[in-house]
């Protein structure tokens, strides 16, 4: 509860929460153990996804408002309650374990006013009708900042409030089979003889897992015989289409769980070159080829804005472009609150990468641009921009299909509340001469 309270305050000066939660937890000594670490982390997951409704309820019962209260006392009266709200943590524990930390942090004053505002916040009953404003419903209730509540509100309306409820379900675990050297029965026994619970996917090369402990500790995975990937992701590269002998193009790879795929696809024979344009993951990108035995794939240090005319053309692009990352809230809850300032600059960097994909596709190729977001100025309006600017592109229908996916004239959405994935938006653009 301590690490939780002081990665807490951490995350209020600024930062990526899992970089943060990381710190913390290297600075334990001893470690904590894999239990307490993980109970560490939902309470600092949890407390971060919930900030705006914790705090309306917090300053229903406090003198000062929230903002005002020191830091330490904040962080614990947010943590406390979301323990004794949304973790099953019992209230007289979570309550008491919170007024022991105000003492071990050296605000002893402070005490009695954390027990009594945590039961009486943790007691109250708060409604989504008292939030009549959908703006305000969309940035207290569902906890959003307001410049994505209002985002969501003005694309998608009425629906925008399952979109956000969606958000707090995290999507099942499902992994991609290494076809190199396995198949999904194989490896559905392998994974529930090491006491994993084992479904199949959708389609082939899918299977959805509860893990028991890490998916890196299993010897499956350390034998490369797959790799941890979402549905949505599994979908765009899937539809790339990628086939033995090609000339294959991941534009922006890291962390590789695209790559994998169409190496896999291409059964290891042909040329996949990977970019990625943060050198200090490059080197990851090569530990993954390795872990999994794909030696048709080169991993490069490359900025996907600027076109490279030297590496000549590719029978099969992905574009898997950087994005707001609007649709996997559910994993990343510092996703919530952002500002979204500079998206202009986004987008710009988005139509870049996606033409220069085009202008190194070969005659009869495939191109496939993709992102994790919803937001429709970067996934349907991209698209529509790019074939008014090349004509002789079309949209293709793409084979595969998920429940719940909606099929649109510039593309393939996948909503959480819908699908139970990631949100996700993909896209295959071919030439009007393709067979």
């Amino acid at each position: 509860r301590r690490l939780a309270v002081k990665a807490l305050i951490h995350q209020e000066q600024a930062g990526y929460a899992n970089l943060v939660l990381d710190a913390e937890l290297k600075k334990c000594t001893p470690p904590l153990d894999s239990r307490d670490a993980a109970f560490a982390a939902r309470i600092f997951y949890t407390t971060l996804e919930r900030l705006p409704l914790l705090d309306y309820r917090i300053n229903q019962f406090t003198k000062k408002p929230v903002a005002k209260l020191d830091a330490p006392v904040r962080a614990v009266l947010r943590a406390g309650l979301a323990q004794a709200l949304y973790m099953n943590v019992p209230l007289p524990a979570a309550v008491n374990e919170s007024v022991k930390l105000t003492k071990a942090l050296g605000k002893a004053s402070a005490a009695g006013m954390v027990n009594a505002v945590l039961r009486r916040a943790a007691s109250a009953k708060v409604c989504e009708s008292e939030f009549a404003d959908p703006l305000d419903r969309l940035a207290t209730y569902y906890c959003l900042s307001r410049p994505v509540a209002q985002l969501f509100y003005e694309q998608f309306g009425e629906e925008a409030f399952p979109l956000a409820a969606a958000f707090y379900d995290k999507p099942k675990t499902t992994i991609r089979v290494n076809t190199l050297r396995t198949n999904d029965a194989a490896l559905t026994a392998l994974l529930q003889s090491e006491g994993h619970t084992v479904m199949p996917g959708p389609w082939a090369g899918a299977l959805v897992i509860e893990f028991a402990g890490s998916p890196a500790a299993s010897a499956a995975f350390k034998e490369g015989l797959f790799h941890v990937q979402g549905l949505a992701s599994q979908f765009a590269a899937l539809c790339v289409d990628a086939k033995p002998g090609q000339q294959v193009l991941d534009l922006c790879a890291a962390p590789g769980g695209k790559s994998l795929t169409l190496a896999e696809c291409m059964q290891n024979q042909g040329k996949l070159i990977s970019g990625e344009y943060v050198e200090s993951r490059v080197p990851l990108l090569r530990k993954a080829f390795a872990r999994c035995g794909v030696t048709c794939a080169e991993a490069v240090q490359n900025d996907a804005a600027q076109l490279r005319s030297d590496w000549g053309k590719f029978d099969r692009i992905l574009c898997d472009v950087p994005c707001s990352g609007l649709g996997v809230i559910a994993k990343k809850p510092d996703i919530r609150y952002k500002d979204l300032d500079g998206i202009e600059n986004l987008l710009l960097s988005q139509q870049k990468i996606l033409q220069n994909g085009a202008d190194l596709l070969a005659e009869n190729g495939r191109l496939v641009y993709s992102t994790c977001t919803v937001n429709r100025d970067e996934n349907e309006e991209q698209v529509r921009t790019f074939l008014k600017n090349n004509p002789r592109f079309h949209v293709a229908v793409p084979a595969l299909q998920l429940p719940g996916m909606q099929q649109g004239e510039y593309g393939t959405l996948f909503l959480p509340h819908k699908t139970a994935t990631d949100g996700f938006f993909a896209t295959i653009l071919e030439t009007e001469s393709t067979q």
